[in-house]
C-alpha cells in the first residue's frame, strides 16, 4: 500500500521535473532572443515584478532593478543589426535544482559560442565567445521567470589567433562604465598566466532560496 507521504513525495518530484523542463525552455528562448537581437522578447523572460531582479554580464557590472535591466538589454541587444555581424551562443550541460518549496530554482549552463564582429571599413572578423550562465528563477503565477542572471565570460578572442594568443577583447579593468551599473561581482576570463577557477558553482539541493546569487561564487565544490 502506498502511504500518503509517499504520494506527496512522488507528486512533488513530478512538479520538480515539470519545472526543470519549463526552466530549460525559458532559458533556451531567452538565449535565442539574445542571438537574434530581440530585446523585447528577452525582457519577457525576466521577473520584472521583483525589485531585486538583476543582470550581470561579464565585466559590464551588475544591473539591478527592473529599470536597470530594461535599459541594459535595450541598449546592448536592441541595437539595429548590421550586415555580417553574428553572435551565436549555445546552451549545454544544464544543472538545475528546484527548491523544495517549488518557488525558486538555481541553474547553470555552459555556453560555447562563436560570432562575427563588424568594424567600420573592414571585413567581419570571426571570434570565439565562450562562457557560462548562472541564474536564479522565481515562480510568478504559473510561469518561471529569470530572477538573477550572470553571464560569466570565459573566452572572447579572434578565431584565427585563439584564446592563448589573443586576450585583447577581455583584458579590461573590472570597472563598470555604465551609469546604472554596480560593481562586477566576478570576472575572471581565461589567461595563459592564471589557474582557472571552478566558478560558477554547480547548484546543490536546497529547501528555500536565501535571496541572493552568492551561491554562484562558491569555490567549495564539496558543498
Amino acid at each position: 500500500m502506498i502511504t500518503e507521504a509517499r504520494k506527496k513525495d512522488v507528486f512533488k518530484n513530478l512538479q520538480k521535473l515539470e519545472a526543470y523542463q519549463e526552466i530549460q525552455n525559458e532559458m533556451g528562448r531567452t538565449v535565442a532572443a539574445f542571438n537574434f537581437r530581440q530585446a523585447d522578447k528577452i525582457l519577457l523572460h525576466f521577473a520584472l515584478e521583483e525589485e531585486d531582479v538583476s543582470l550581470e554580464y561579464a565585466d559590464e557590472g551588475v544591473f539591478q532593478g527592473p529599470e536597470a535591466v530594461k535599459v541594459i538589454v535595450e541598449e546592448v541587444v536592441g541595437k539595429t543589426p548590421v550586415k555580417g555581424e553574428m553572435l551565436d551562443l549555445q546552451l549545454t550541460t544544464p544543472m538545475i535544482e528546484v527548491a523544495e518549496d517549488l518557488h525558486t530554482a538555481k541553474a547553470v549552463w555552459w555556453c560555447p559560442g562563436g560570432g562575427a564582429v563588424v568594424k567600420e571599413g573592414s571585413e567581419p572578423e570571426a571570434i570565439w565567445a565562450w562562457g557560462m550562465i548562472g541564474a536564479d528563477f522565481i515562480r510568478e503565477g504559473e510561469e518561471w521567470k529569470i530572477w538573477h542572471f550572470h553571464y560569466f565570460r570565459y573566452i572572447k578572442c579572434s578565431y584565427d589567433k585563439g584564446w592563448t594568443e589573443d586576450t585583447s577583447m577581455i583584458n579590461r579593468p573590472n570597472t563598470p562604465v555604465h551609469p546604472l551599473a554596480k560593481p562586477t561581482t566576478y570576472h575572471n576570463p581565461y589567461s595563459p598566466l592564471a589557474v582557472r577557477e571552478a566558478v560558477p558553482a554547480c547548484p546543490r539541493p536546497y529547501a528555500v532560496h536565501e535571496g541572493t546569487a552568492d551561491w554562484m561564487l562558491c569555490r567549495d565544490k564539496t558543498k
